[in-house]
């Protein structure tokens, strides 16, 4: 279902790559280069994934072939391309690299030992729908009101805006949030999947006896975390048809059940270290890091693999 890029993706990824280098250069001028989207981190949190010991037989592939634990870590973050409040209505990250995984990887992790990368968000899709218009999207992302206006102003970018609008919200707590992958994967030789990380308690809120600050996300997960264990069931809904669950169109919600695969749990730790950040800055996250059985599909998939990748290695360089 997936193929090679084509000419004109080639093109539109060449000029996406330049355009975020030039939005880095711009912002990092000297110093420290965060990245280009996600770059206000929450925590990088130790965790382990624990896959479950009954899953349905035909989705025993790659990752949850068996029932078995693994070490992971886990990033938490805003989504903005600017390091900015906690307070507006936003999109958040939150990305898991498990640890010691088995089998044919796609792409080798910089950190020295096998992974499997998930990287979610709180919205269930991706509202730049292929290449040419995510080329676009990200344009009017990076640089300000007049690309924005610009961006704005062609009837055919309208149902991006309203998507992006409508999935973006504020939150009280990191905790308690759905986190969606966004594009599909395959799912062993036959299947394709999206995955959906559930939280064992939606009800969490903001706690904290002051006004929220600035920061108040990292403060409230910085308090939870010193007082409880917290946890997530990693689920995946079942590719059926292109029509209620399309490949290449992010932008659809894909209406199917969620079926448990592995509960994700954060234990209590004391995470606001300079080691800790530090190594948070570090670590690149893909969804390409990880095994053949989980390829990613599907054109927005396919620039993310490039665009990660030359930006990971550019922020290096600075």
């Amino acid at each position: 279902m997936d193929k090679l890029y084509t000419e004109a993706e080639e093109k539109d990824i060449q000029e996406l790559i330049q355009e975020m280098k030039t939005f880095l250069q711009a912002t990092y001028p000297e110093g420290t280069v965060l990245r280009n989207f996600h770059p206000k981190m929450h925590g990088l949190l130790k965790g382990t994934l624990q896959v479950l010991p009954d899953i349905p037989p035909e989705l025993l592939q790659g990752l949850f072939k068996e029932p078995k634990s693994y070490d992971a870590w886990v990033r938490l973050s805003n989504a903005p391309p600017k390091v900015q409040s906690d307070k507006p209505a936003s999109g958040r990250g939150l990305a898991i690299k498990v640890l010691e995984v088995e089998g044919e990887m796609l792409e080798a992790d910089p950190i020295g030992v096998p992974s499997q990368n998930f990287l979610l968000t709180t919205s269930p899709i991706l509202s730049a729908w292929n290449i040419r218009l995510y080329k676009k999207a990200i344009r009017a992302v990076l640089f300000g009101f007049w690309a924005q206006l610009w961006f704005a102003l062609n009837p055919r970018h309208w149902r991006s805006i309203f998507l992006t609008l409508t999935h973006s919200a504020k939150h009280d707590n990191l905790l308690s949030q759905t986190y969606f992958s966004g594009g599909a994967f395959r799912f062993g030789p036959e299947r394709y999947v999206k995955f959906v990380l559930h939280p064992q308690d939606a009800s969490l809120g903001y706690t904290l006896d002051k006004p929220k600050s600035d920061s108040f996300l990292k403060e409230q997960l910085i308090h939870d975390l010193d007082k409880n264990t917290h946890s997530f069931t990693l689920c995946v809904q079942v590719h059926e048809n292109e029509s209620e669950h399309p490949l290449e169109n992010t932008s659809k919600v894909w209406k199917a059940a969620t079926i448990p695969l592995a509960t994700l749990t954060l234990p209590m730790q004391n995470f606001d270290t300079p080691e800790r950040i530090a190594l948070g800055e570090k670590m690149e996250f893909s969804p390409w890091i990880g095994l053949k059985d989980h390829t990613p599909v599907g054109g927005i998939n396919r620039a993310r693999r490039r665009v990660y990748k030359e930006l990971a290695a550019f922020r290096k360089t600075q």
